[in-house]
């Protein structure tokens, strides 16, 4: 279907059914349909909506106006269009960027942000010479097949996949090409996406040499310190096509877990006990959620101190490797603001390898802190107390 937003003929696919609804954005390159592998696994619990964006696929290409703000206005005018009223917006590479605006306004109905891959709010600073390399690389067929292997894949695509995704960048607009290399991706939204305060979740691919998971971490994380990041092990920048029943798998739950009003803890008390259940279940995506993205944690062995997601995600993993059970009881709670100090016993047990049950006890302190989701989380856990 199409709908006029903003001035433009923006092209939209629907599918699904239901009160809630995707709202899926595109990287600079692709389509609507760039999303359909991942729609495919969601369709049948929430109602999809995918666009294309003003000079890509088959809506309309003005001759000017490709700035962020230009590309959000059309999604908003879709949005509206719709009556969407609950909605989780989902924005890749290009459209994260979108995203992340549209999302810093707060607009009535938006429940959550899925951001892949996304481009992050700064400046991305490129040589006039990389610029034009930027330009002119969905100019023809073998420019794109070299991208596609050399830059945005990690993971081979299929024939189908493949050939979509090179049909899609030489459809491309020049103007829509141009607009993006030379004005929106140098815009700086940096302030904007500080607004941000619905439930974020940031879906990174380990491999991704466009808008690597280390530039994410430093540019992006911090302006968003609520929001938990996923990486995808041996995955590009693609990720929708390279993996999408993963890509799938984390916006389900994520939205699953908006439905059921349990994405956030509204209580400082309420953390150690999700804490509990997502380590007895040894579900790491969960428990790193737990932490604000900026969050220190001392392991129980007193010797490391994580500082980064990254190092987060290896400390936890390798605290789950023995399948240990765990039991927080919380002892006193002091609370100042946004700010939680919690005093609280907690009792490890963990399976040796020889068979052996081994119990570890002790007092912890943590500082929490509440975000702009209305989220509390750990923002330093000291498993040792006052050491």
């Amino acid at each position: 279907m199409e709908i006029k937003s903003n001035g433009t003929r923006i092209h939209v696919t629907q599918q699904g059914n239901g009160e809630f609804a995707l709202v899926f954005l595109h990287y600079y390159g692709g389509s609507s349909r760039t999303w359909d592998g991942v729609a495919s696994e969601l369709s049948d619990r929430y109602r999809i909506v995918a666009t294309d964006h003003r000079g890509w696929g088959d809506s309309e290409a003005p001759a000017e106006c490709y700035r962020i703000a230009d590309l959000a206005a059309d999604a908003e005018g879709v949005i509206e269009a719709l009556g969407l009223r609950r909605y989780v917006l989902v924005g890749h590479s290009m459209g994260g960027k979108v995203a992340q605006l549209i999302a810093s306004r707060r607009p009535n109905g938006l429940e959550g942000l899925v951001l892949v891959a996304p481009s992050p709010p700064s400046p991305m600073l490129f040589s006039d010479e990389q610029r034009a390399t930027l330009s002119a690389a969905y100019q023809s067929r073998e420019s794109v097949e070299f991208v596609i292997d050399q830059v945005l894949t990690a993971k081979s695509l299929d024939a189908a996949r493949r050939e979509q995704v090179i049909e899609d960048s030489l459809r491309g607009a020049p103007q829509a090409k141009a607009g993006w290399a030379n004005v929106a991706m140098r815009e700086d939204i940096t302030a904007a996406t500080a607004s941000i305060n619905v439930p974020t979740i940031i879906i990174s691919g380990e491999l991704d040499q466009v808008d690597r998971v280390a530039t994410l971490q430093a540019e992006l994380l911090p302006r968003i310190p609520h929001a938990a990041m996923h990486v995808l092990p041996g995955t590009g920048h693609l990720s929708p096509l390279e993996a999408p029943a993963e890509v799938a798998q984390l916006i389900a739950r994520f939205v699953e877990a908006i439905e059921g009003q349990s994405v956030v803890c509204s209580t400082p008390e309420q953390v150690p006990v999700a804490f509990d259940a997502a380590l007895n279940a040894g579900d790491l995506d969960v428990l790193l959620g737990m932490f604000s993205n900026q969050a220190t944690m001392r392991m129980t062995n007193g010797q490391e101190v994580q500082e980064s997601p990254a190092e987060l995600r290896i400390g936890l993993g390798q605290l789950l490797a023995p399948r240990p059970r765990i039991r927080n009881e919380v002892r006193r709670v002091l609370t100042s603001g946004d700010i939680a100090l919690v005093l609280l016993d907690w009792t490890l047990h963990v399976t040796l390898p020889d068979g052996q049950e081994h119990e570890e006890r002790g007092t912890a302190t943590q500082v929490m802190e509440k975000g702009r989701d209305g989220g509390w989380r750990l923002r330093i856990s000291n498993p040792l107390g006052l050491n």
